[in-house]
């Protein structure tokens, strides 16, 4: 029989109750057009009354018009109009520019679909029953060993499985570790300037206060660091957002040394760690000291940020009150945990991120061309490594203006000015991975014509 449930008022008798609760399922849409009504006998005794009363509430919907009853076709609903549902939250529609050249995602055309579908289909076929159940809350053990490996090759990361957490996203990782400091009685936390504007929010949001500390062409300063009461800083050492350097090897010894000194905590966030082309890959700051440093990573760039998937490896006397935390958020999908593990084990991710290194470079060389031929007093900048660069504007309010006609255009940028925590420094942030590769040609070539409506005082 059809699943039918319906809100039946107990005040009333049996046939009314029935009739009204089918005509409100009508009215609201819970119940379309067509829809076949279980027989009257199969009705009667599910809610355990008389084959006439259920007789009786379809005869008397029938004449109002509300069903249609055809013998041999049963009794269905007629075409009648729900009622008008209530107005969607008035939600502005994501942005879209014929030519995107924003930052924060990878060209999610390039996510390699059918070799995901062989690491699922496997997972399926041959994984633990356990993986159906709650399961660990720090994560699926085959991901965990699996990010061990991959960190400590790829990263230089030194990472026990046991000390790895997985989470829904970076962004909840931040919130959990943010929340787990706030109950351990750190209160102020250090984030670079400029930075990613969403990370500072996230932090004050779990009630800690933030503190700007400058970052220059050697990356984050630790003397200024040391002279705040920050007991924690998140940082981008490897490849600083949004500037683009790489933390110099003297300041990185010098912020472990500050953790140390203070009893503080290095949140190392290696968002685009895999993306390197000018120079050696610059290994995780982690590695200097597993005990002081959170070490954060994410799929979201090497695969696609609709994963969701995150982790962060943890220092042992960290990880207890973390995991307590993180016991009560919305986890990952055990399925997806163990399909990501597969397809690291297999190599296919190895495969598909040497592809995609090979794919951006040629992207960001061509974005770098264009912008030296259509308007060279622009120079793109911070591009040894990631999935973007920066361009610095010299004139007061020229950032505003490009920006202005950008949108006009239909060309998708960010401003630099927003990620400082005054608003300083005009400039633009210049992603070149989004587009998808199909379309990163008529990209560029919308982005030169608009360039070509600048004026060379702008810059």
């Amino acid at each position: 029989m059809l699943d039918f449930h319906l809100d039946l008022d107990p005040a009333r008798g049996r046939q009314a109750a029935l009739e009204e609760g089918v005509r409100r399922a009508i009215a609201t849409g819970r119940l379309t057009a067509g829809t076949r009504l279980p027989s009257t006998r199969a009705l009667a005794k599910e809610l355990e009354c008389a084959r006439a009363t259920v007789v009786a509430a379809y005869e008397q919907l029938v004449a109002e018009g509300f069903l249609t009853a055809e013998r041999g076709a049963g009794t269905r609903v007629a075409g009648v109009q729900p009622l008008a549902a209530p107005p969607a939250a008035d939600l502005p529609p994501p942005s879209t520019y014929l030519a995107d050249f924003r930052p924060g995602e990878p060209d999610n055309s390039s996510f390699p679909r059918g070799q995901w579908l062989t690491s699922v289909r496997r997972v399926l076929s041959v994984g633990p029953d356990d993986m159906f159940g709650y399961g660990d809350p720090r994560g699926a053990r085959e991901l965990r060993v699996a990010l061990a490996s991959y960190l400590g090759r790829a990263r230089a990361v030194a990472a026990d499985p046991a000390r790895i957490v997985i989470f829904g996203g970076f962004a909840n990782a931040l919130t959990v570790l943010a929340d787990t400091f706030r109950h351990l009685g750190i209160v102020d936390v250090a984030v670079e300037d400029p930075a990613l504007p969403f990370h500072p929010r996230f932090l004050r949001r779990a009630g800690l206060s933030t503190r700007a500390v400058p970052v220059d062409d050697q990356g984050v300063r630790v003397d200024l660091l040391a002279r705040t009461s920050a007991r924690a800083v998140l940082t981008t050492p490897a490849h600083q957002y949004p500037l683009g350097v790489a933390l110099a090897p003297s300041r990185r010894s010098a912020l472990v040394e500050w953790a140390r000194e203070s009893d503080g905590w290095i949140i190392e966030d290696d968002y685009d760690g895999e993306f390197r082309y000018d120079r050696q890959p610059v290994g995780a700051l982690q590695s200097l000291d597993p005990e002081r440093v959170v070490y954060g990573g994410t799929a979201s760039k090497s695969l696609g940020a609709g994963l969701h998937i995150a982790w962060l490896a943890v220092p042992d006397v960290l990880l207890e009150p973390l995991v307590e935390t993180a016991r009560w958020r919305v986890g990952v999908s055990a399925v997806e945990q163990c399909t990501l593990a597969e397809f690291i084990t297999t190599g296919r991710l190895d495969r598909h991120v040497r592809q995609m290194r090979s794919t951006y470079r040629r992207r960001r060389d061509a974005l770098a061309t264009t912008l030296h031929r259509s308007a060279p007093w622009m120079s793109l900048q911070g591009i040894s490594a990631g999935l973007h660069g920066t361009v610095s504007l010299a004139s007061t309010g020229s950032e505003r203006e490009i920006l202005t006609l950008a949108e006009q255009r239909s060309v998708g940028m960010h401003p630099l000015s927003a990620h400082f925590a005054d608003g300083r420094s005009e400039g633009l942030v210049l992603g070149y991975s989004r587009p998808a590769g199909h379309a990163f040609p008529g990209a560029l070539a919308r982005l030169e014509r608009f360039l070509a409506e600048l004026p060379p005082q702008s810059g």
